[in-house]
C-alpha cells in the first residue's frame, strides 16, 4: 500500500495509510500491529489477502493483547528502557490519540509502545512528548506481555 508522508500536530512525520477510516477512531492499535497483522494474514491466506482481511483479524485478537510502556533513556552510545506502564488492550481502546494521554500521564522524554499478543511480541511504535519527566519505573514481572 502506498503511504505518503506528513508531519502530525506535535510535529512528528507519520506514515498513514491513504484513504483509511481507520485514521479517524484508534488508528493507532493498527499502526502497532501492522507488520504482525500481515504476517498473520500471509500465513492463512496467502499472499492475495485485502486489507479487510487484516482488519477483520484485528478485531478478533484485540482484546487478547495487551501493552508495555517504556521511557527511552541515553545509557553511553545506546538507550536505556525502563518500564513505566502496563496495560490490557482494552483499557485502552477510547484512547483515540496516544500522544496527548501519554504526556498527560508521564510528562516529557521519549518513549516506546510494545503491544503483545497471548505473551508474543507484536509491535512497537515510539512516542515523544513535551514538558518535563513525571514517569516512575516499575517492576517487570513478565518479560513477555
Amino acid at each position: 500500500m502506498a503511504k505518503k508522508p506528513f508531519i502530525n500536530k506535535y510535529g512528528f512525520v507519520e506514515y498513514p495509510f491513504l484513504h483509511d477510516k481507520r485514521k479517524e477512531q484508534n488508528w493507532w492499535f493498527y499502526n502497532l500491529l501492522e507488520d504482525y497483522l500481515k504476517l498473520r494474514v500471509r500465513q492463512k491466506h496467502g499472499r492475495n489477502y485485502v486489507k479487510e482481511v487484516m482488519e477483520k483479524d484485528m478485531l478478533e485478537f484485540l482484546h487478547e493483547t495487551n501493552l508495555k510502556i517504556f521511557v527511552l533513556l541515553p545509557s553511553g552510545m545506546g538507550m536505556e528502557f525502563k518500564l513505566i506502564a502496563k496495560y490490557d488492550t482494552p483499557d485502552m481502546i477510547e484512547i483515540e490519540d496516544p500522544v496527548p494521554y501519554i504526556e498527560e500521564k508521564f510528562g516529557g522524554g521519549k518513549f516506546k509502545v510494545n503491544i503483545y499478543h497471548n505473551g508474543t511480541y507484536a509491535g512497537t511504535q515510539n512516542y515523544k512528548t513535551h514538558g518535563d519527566p513525571k514517569w516512575v519505573e516499575i517492576k517487570d514481572d513478565k518479560a513477555t506481555g
